[in-house]
């Protein structure tokens, strides 16, 4: 088997492929995907097989310079592509299968989203009939030519592919009417866009697109035009040929001018253009009298042009996050306002006109510097959502009572000290946001809002719970931390319906006995009070699945927690436990539980009953003062956050390479020399942090970048590496070490019989073969351990220094 022998068979091999090739493109349309897909696989296979042959031949003929070792290499590797490429044919003909499939499901449409695709499948391009073409979120980075052939396409949807660029062939797709290339890498639009002449859709935000092309004019049907999070810092002038353009997204690209031809576009009904840099509007903006929903929010408008306020088809107004603060009288000509949102700006005052807007059903107000609402406001019958949060208000006017259609009053971050009993009149009320204002005592006209489900008065200064609250029967959702209770009212027990309560940083010790009547109570916020111990009270709540009572001083938990038995998220942080709590072992239901004790009693030990937790999905027991964990974490299979971080931990269990979920690991500041082989198990760990430990096996360099893969070659290296030396070390043992004692080493080792007795046979140890339990570096401290007990001092210095030398190597 010479090289040029070799050299012409390779030649005709490539030949042979080329004239498949050339089949393929050819007789290939007349073949089925199926077909085309397992011929493809089956040559791939073909071709793994001879190469393994030639593997073979060729460690053949150069055995005799060198090593055997060569040749398990190069058959493992040879076999492994092999296998790959059967693997790779089963994938193929599994999807052929597939695409077949999807493709005879539906004559005029083919649907392959999300399939891993990195071009269109050819079969595609053969169905004429073909109407609608879906390939969103696959690998497609160009498009074949072929795709004109598709002349009665009507829509194609390719979005979140990796699109670089658009045939001129898509110009042949008279029929489209929909295109959807959003979410992919376009820097431009190619001109023969403009053939386009039945489209009415076009997408193609989240991109980069610089500027359009001035070709576009001749997209005269076009309807809807989605440009946002792009790059464009103008629009060109003949873009005022669409006439029929009705909605235009415009959102969250450089554009620091308003672009005037946007005004001479007659049936533009929704112009969205937030997120630019935009300082102000044209006096041409009157134009647009169809228009019915402008969004302007995040850019940098300092004042509004009177002419704004002329177009009188306008239902959605939407100013957020700019720097307005005056409103012009004008506004009461937009009688057709529905929504007004002004949040984030420098308004002081509204003015009263604005209550001559009286088809309004949603005002937000919230970010700014008012300190009280038109006086008029009453008159805006139709008012459903009013929003007022952040601003400097110290009350609320009576005559919001008089707007009988309000549900959501938002009125957080203000200064209010009282809120005015009338407020019963409103009652649709479902949602009512008081938190963090000056109100020092419970509202007493909220009790008669019977619709009232969502009640937030956080931070305030409530130090008592009335008795009338057990009339708001169907509240579902309170929040009244961070005022001044002192008790869990009984009183709050009578709300039947309560599915959230969060009591949190108040001063309560205690729970009544009638918590149990609050039965479908779900989550629970009890951190930061003045508990010493777990409440016995709350194991009667059998609906429980979320408990918070970190930040308190519980000393114990009781048996009774085991009644819990929907709990999923317990936090028991901060507290006094003297010792992990076996109880919680007992919840066979958690996912989530928290024992970070950074200002508490410090844990020691985790118990062996923590591998009963079966369904426990995070576990953070950081700053303790643990020096190990226990064996038992393997049993934990769905476990995908471990945070053990900040404690005394010197070594890792092996049972932890077997947590095949775990997406986040993180045990930076505890004493670990040396990293468990196996990691590479973890397929799924996407963050690990290992800073602040004194690693020797890896060095702390190598964990310092975060990433696994290093970490798992640098093990393995390792690994290899410490199974040559344990190989040496013992051929060192074997010749110095009587016939009697070498059993006696051998089971140390934890070697089975049969082992023994082969040893024995030959005393020349070779390692590849044995079937022990521990890895090389602990067989290599094992033996100077062993070496110390039976007082051969010489072999122990030997062998110390033989593993002191190969430590300092770095691989």
């Amino acid at each position: 088997f010479s090289v040029s022998e070799e050299i012409q068979e390779r030649n005709q091999k490539e030949k042979n492929e080329d004239e498949v090739t050339a089949g393929l493109s050819t007789e290939g349309l007349n073949k089925s995907p199926q077909e085309v897909s397992e011929g493809d696989a089956r040559k791939d296979s073909l071709q793994s097989i001879e190469n393994l042959e030639m593997a073979r031949k060729s460690s053949t003929r150069s055995l005799e310079k060198k090593d055997e070792l060569i040749l398990e290499v190069v058959e493992r590797d040879a076999k492994r592509d092999q296998l790959q490429s059967e693997k790779n044919l089963e994938i193929a003909e599994k999807e052929s299968t597939h695409i077949l499939h999807e493709v005879k499901h539906e004559e005029f449409m083919v649907k392959l989203n999300a399939k891993g695709l990195r071009e269109i499948p050819q079969v595609v391009f053969e169905i004429h009939t073909l109407k609608y073409l879906h390939l969103n979120n696959n690998e497609i980075k160009t498009l074949h030519k072929n795709l004109g052939n598709l002349t009665n396409l009507e829509i194609l949807s390719i979005e979140g592919n990796g699109l670089i660029a658009l045939p001129p062939e898509i110009s042949l797709l008279h029929k489209l009417r929909v295109l959807n290339i959003s979410h992919n890498q376009l820097s431009c639009l190619p001109k023969e866009l403009s053939n386009l002449i039945n489209i009415e859709q076009l997408f193609v935000s989240h991109n980069n697109i610089e500027e359009l092309p001035a070709a576009l004019e001749g997209l005269e049907t076009l309807e809807i035009l989605d440009l946002a999070v792009n790059n464009l810092k103008t629009l060109p002038e003949n873009m005022v040929s669409m006439k029929n353009l009705n909605v235009l997204n415009l959102d969250s690209n450089q554009i620091l001018i308003f672009p005037k031809v946007l005004c001479y576009l007659p049936n533009l009904i929704k112009l969205s253009i937030s997120g630019n840099l935009i300082q102000s509007l044209p006096k041409d903006i009157k134009e647009l009298r169809r228009l019915q929903a402008l969004s302007m929010n995040h850019n940098k408008l300092i004042f509004l042009p009177v002419q704004l306020f002329q177009l009188t088809k306008l239902q959605k107004l939407r100013l957020d996050d700019n720097k307005l603060d005056v409103l012009s009288d004008k506004l009461e000509n937009l009688q057709e306002l529905r929504v007004l949102s002004l949040a984030n700006n420098l308004f002081r005052n509204i003015s009263e006109n604005l209550c001559n807007c009286t088809m309004l059903e949603r005002l937000i107000l919230r970010g700014n510097q008012l300190t009280q609402l038109p006086n008029r406001m009453h008159r805006l019958k139709r008012l459903r959502e009013l929003c007022i949060s952040r601003n400097q208000m110290d009350n609320l006017d009576e005559q919001i009572s008089r707007i009988k259609n309000l549900s959501i009053i938002e009125a957080s971050g203000n200064a209010l000290t009282c809120i005015p009993v009338e407020i019963k009149n409103c009652m649709q009320i479902i949602k009512v946001d008081l938190s963090y204002n000056k109100l020092s005592q419970f509202p007493v006209g909220l009790c008669a809002l019977v619709a009232l489900k969502i009640l937030n008065l956080s931070g305030n200064y409530i130090s008592e719970i009335i008795t009338d609250i057990s009339f708001i029967e169907n509240l579902e959702h309170l929040e009244l931390s961070r005022n001044k209770l002192s008790s869990f009212s009984g009183h709050l027990c009578r709300l039947t319906k309560l599915i959230y309560l969060d009591l949190s940083e108040n001063e309560i010790n205690s729970i009544p006995k009638e918590v149990s009547n609050m039965k479908y109570l779900q989550v629970l916020l009890l951190y930061h009070n003045k508990f010493v111990s777990f409440p016995r009270e709350l194991c009667a709540l059998n609906s429980l699945q979320t408990l918070d009572l970190s930040e308190n001083q519980i000393q114990c938990i009781p048996s009774d927690i085991c009644n819990l038995q929907v709990i999923k998220d317990l936090n028991l942080s901060n507290s006094q436990l003297v010792s992990f709590p076996s109880e919680i072992c007992h919840l066979s239901s958690l996912e989530k539980l928290k024992l970070c004790q950074i200002n508490g009693l410090k844990l020691t030990k985790l118990p062996e009953e923590l591998s009963k937790l079966t369904c426990l999905r995070e576990l953070d027991i950081s700053h303790n003062a643990l020096k190990e964990i226990p064996e038992g974490i393997g049993e934990l299979k769905h476990l995908v956050i471990l945070a053990a971080n900040n404690n005394y931990i010197s070594q890792l269990p092996k049972s932890v390479t077997s947590l095949s979920d775990l997406q986040q690991l993180n045990l930076s500041g505890n004493q670990l020399i040396c990293l468990p082989s196996g990691l590479q198990h973890l397929q799924s760990l996407k963050d690990i942090n290992f800073d602040g430990n004194p690693l020797i096996r890896p060095p702390q360099e190598v964990c310092k970048g975060k990433q696994l893969y290093t970490i798992v070659r640098y093990l393995e290296s390792a690994d290899e590496r410490d199974g040559k030396i344990l190989q040496k070390i013992l051929k060192i043992i074997s010749g110095n070490v009587s016939f009697e004692n070498f059993e006696f080493f051998c089971q140390k080792l934890q070697f089975n019989n049969a082992e023994i007795k082969s040893l024995e046979n030959n005393r020349l140890v070779r390692n590849k073969n044995l079937q022990n339990t521990l890895t090389p570096a602990e067989m290599i401290d094992q033996l100077i351990r062993i070496l110390t007990m039976t007082g051969m001092h010489y072999l122990t210095n030997k062998v110390k220094a033989l593993k002191l030398y190969t430590q300092s190597l770095k691989f």
